[in-house]
């Protein structure tokens, strides 16, 4: 098993038990002290857990901005039936704005059918991704490389955004509850505002482990945004709410 892989089991371990001992986690993974120490030390260097002599507890999630590595591995077969979805919305010729988030990243390979899309994008990886498709012209926005994430933030950031009119923005969030949508920093939120600001039309991809989660950093209301696109049905609550606001829930 390669790291990448033992640190989302001891992830997905911690999420049920919340603290577990190093030597539990030897014995569910079959392997070293050493090896499983290495692992939480990389998970505690990126926010995700707190050691304690012989073991480790989870960091709850609210207002953390896990790095792209964990995100990545988030909820991926949701996320692919999120973005083939989103492809309903998107046309050739068209011009579109794309956050760096994982779930947005995943559509990536499946915009090699389009022709002569234009993409903007403050993702390192996403610009990476699209760069192999002939048919897609892409620009990636100047800024502020986010420690342990492949996010471009900031002022210039923002600016850089402005200089753009698209067609489409598909955006993500951290959470989602009756009263709109959450981003865990205000940096990520404001670069994905200024996306919604200048498109004709903005999508949102969801999936259903952010529902009724309400971070400090609102994103936006339902207003702003098209269609909310997730891979199940949200609660009645949240649904009105977005129906009410003339948004569309597509799942």
């Amino acid at each position: 098993m390669f790291s990448k892989e033992r640190s989302e089991e001891i992830l997905n371990i911690l999420k049920v038990k919340k603290q577990v001992s190093t030597s539990y986690l030897c014995q569910k993974l079959y392997c070293s002290i050493a090896t499983i120490r290495r692992d939480l030390i990389e998970l505690e260097k990126a926010g995700l857990i707190k050691r304690f002599h012989g073991g480790a507890s989870l960091v709850p999630n609210f207002n953390i901005e896990y790095p792209h590595m964990f995100r990545e591995m988030e909820n991926q077969q949701a996320k692919n039936y999120i973005c083939n979805l989103a492809l309903d919305f998107i046309s050739d010729g068209y011009a579109i704005f794309l956050d760096s988030s994982s779930t947005v990243g995943s559509i990536c390979h499946l915009l090699n059918d389009y022709d002569n899309l234009t993409v903007v994008t403050n993702g390192v990886k996403t610009a990476l991704d699209l760069v192999q498709l002939d048919s897609i012209t892409t620009f990636i926005a100047g800024g502020q490389l986010k420690t342990g994430s492949t996010s471009i933030i900031g002022e210039f950031t923002s600016n850089f955004i402005d200089n753009f009119r698209a067609d489409l923005s598909i955006i993500s969030c951290r959470g989602l509850d009756e009263n709109g949508a959450y981003e865990a920093s205000q940096t990520q939120a404001l670069v994905k505002q200024h996306m919604i600001k200048n498109s004709k039309s903005t999508i949102l991809l969801c999936d259903s482990s952010k529902f009724n989660h309400s971070n400090f950093y609102k994103l936006d209301s339902f207003a702003n945004i098209e269609a909310v696109i997730t891979d199940t049905e949200p609660s009645s609550k949240i649904l009105n709410s977005i129906l009410l606001e003339g948004c569309e829930v597509i799942y």
